[in-house]
């Protein structure tokens, strides 16, 4: 399962790596920009579900200068991840990039096709173990081979 990580909403407990809330794979029912504009609550439009397929990477503004030009130049980051791409399941052709925030107002809303589980944590203590090795003095004064 492809995961968002470095999240700005994150689910709880031990999340070291800041988990988020949206999983790939996830079916949502998109609104148009006059639904949330509307004043009169009207009802949503569920007949086009979107599944999520992946998280672009995030992009920073003005994040670094240019040596040569002076200019600031944009950076992009794997670990922030702010616009997800989404394809329509009723044409299968049609993509989009969406904000992660629209996908979280949809899914705070119930415009989801079923409930949306957290995805699960990976194993951090296998990733990043506490304990390294001990170098013992005569490891480290031992001369290394030379080739012949």
């Amino acid at each position: 399962m492809i995961r968002q990580y470095g999240a700005q909403r994150c689910q709880g407990g031990d999340n070291p790596l800041r988990v988020g809330v949206v999983a790939a794979g996830s079916i949502f029912y998109l609104q148009n920009d006059t639904f949330f504009r509307d004043r009169h609550g009207r009802t949503a439009v569920c007949r086009v579900p979107w599944v999520v397929e992946g998280f672009l990477n995030g992009t920073m503004g003005a994040a670094r200068r240019n040596r040569d030009t002076g200019l600031w130049e944009d950076a992009h980051r794997s670990g922030r991840s702010d616009m997800a791409l989404v394809r329509s399941l009723r044409d299968r052709r049609q993509v989009r990039r969406v904000a992660v925030r629209a996908l979280i107002l949809h899914d705070d809303l119930g415009l989801t096709k079923g409930v949306t589980a957290y995805p699960t944590l990976p194993d951090v203590h296998r990733l990043r173990p506490t304990r390294f090795p001990q170098i013992t003095t005569t490891q480290a004064l031992r001369p290394l081979r030379r080739a012949a």
